[in-house]
């Protein structure tokens, strides 16, 4: 008995001092975000604006919900800056591209996620003004979007 305590003590041994070290797995970068429910609007008779949408990243667990609003808007969706959605691995921002002569710039959503640590990939959405009329409601006017609510945005980097 003694001697297999003794070659189970040595085995032990040997195998913690040559043990080779786990390294991570190398992350693969993810190479869509799916979004769904996108909806934007202001207030028609108010001041504020709302944005909101679903990112989901396929082969990951994450799924988050991106929102803005705003008390202050009038007619016109603002300019949002990048920010964290619920999971703060993604962030976004939203804005509409300068106009170009004889056309509406167009509206542009960005959407980033941090993966393995440090790494990132980001990628956008655009759409034509078009999509976000703005209509008129007695006196008052806001802008709502009247597009496709759920894409794919696959121009990852």
């Amino acid at each position: 008995m003694k001697t297999v305590a003794a070659l189970s003590s040595l085995l032990l041994g040997i195998a913690s001092v040559s043990a080779v070290p786990v390294t991570e797995r190398d992350v693969q970068a993810p190479t869509e975000f799916d979004v769904t429910k996108f909806s934007a609007n202001t207030i028609p008779h108010g001041t504020g604006a709302f944005i909101s949408f679903d990112v989901a990243i396929p082969n990951t667990s994450v799924t988050t919900t991106c929102s803005y609003s705003d008390q202050s808007s009038v007619g016109d969706l603002p300019s949002v800056s990048m920010r964290p959605c619920d999971d703060p691995a993604v962030q976004w921002q939203f804005h509409q591209d300068p106009s170009q002569r004889g056309a509406e710039g167009h509206y542009r959503v960005v959407v980033t996620y941090t993966y393995d640590g440090t790494k990132r990939v980001g990628g956008f959405h655009e759409w034509p003004a078009t999509d976000f009329p703005l209509e008129q409601y007695g006196a008052a006017f806001a802008t709502f979007y009247r597009g496709t609510p759920d894409f794919v945005i696959t121009n990852l980097s």
